[in-house]
């Protein structure tokens, strides 16, 4: 009798531990699309973004979205969507005029000062997405936080996405920045 109650007890607790395992991997790989029609694209992430207020400076306004996944501040994981909207359309600035664009972007947000907190390493020009949007990608790594953000120019709008997490968790942040940026589509 007592090993029929054990075994019953101990399929009751594998058939309990497949559940969860079932509920989490369903819920991991579940992602929710976002579409910003303001702007011409969607993305696809694990959260939920919420909406920071626009910042005015000058004639560009600043739009951030934030969306964390997992459990705040320990497993968490941060999506950031900034878009700065210009009041010029990048494709039609002249090459000299794009080129300094670039550079603008590569020295202010794209810092590759040793010692300095907010300083990139990694940084590589690119060409993102199948539009062929010109860009920067490249990593930090300051006060235990990593992060990958890329930066390109799309028409009217200066676009960055970053995914951040714990810098122990290094690979699964490029993985998931990977999977993230991928899923960028333009929408007209």
């Amino acid at each position: 009798m007592k090993k029929i109650f054990y075994l019953c007890l101990l399929l009751a607790c594998v058939g309990c531990v497949s559940n969860t395992n079932k509920d989490y991997q369903e819920e991991t790989a579940k992602e929710i699309t976002k579409t910003f029609e303001d702007f011409g694209f969607s993305i696809a992430a694990p959260c939920e973004f919420k909406a920071l207020p626009p910042v005015e400076d000058g004639d560009t306004t600043t739009y951030v979205f934030e969306g964390i996944e997992g459990d705040y501040p320990n497993n968490a994981t941060q999506y950031l969507i900034v878009v700065k909207k210009t009041p010029k359309v990048f494709e039609e600035l002249s090459e000299a005029e794009q080129n300094e664009q670039m550079d603008k972007i590569k020295s202010s947000d794209f810092p590759e000062i040793p010692g300095y907190p907010a300083s990139y390493s990694n940084v590589e020009k690119v060409s993102f997405s199948d539009h062929q949007y010109p860009g920067y990608v490249g990593d930090n790594n300051y006060v235990g936080i990593y992060s990958r953000t890329v930066e390109f120019n799309k028409g009217r709008h200066i676009i960055c996405m970053t995914v951040m997490a714990d810098s122990t968790k290094q690979e699964a942040v490029r993985q998931k920045y990977d999977r993230f940026t991928s899923s960028f589509k333009v929408i007209e």
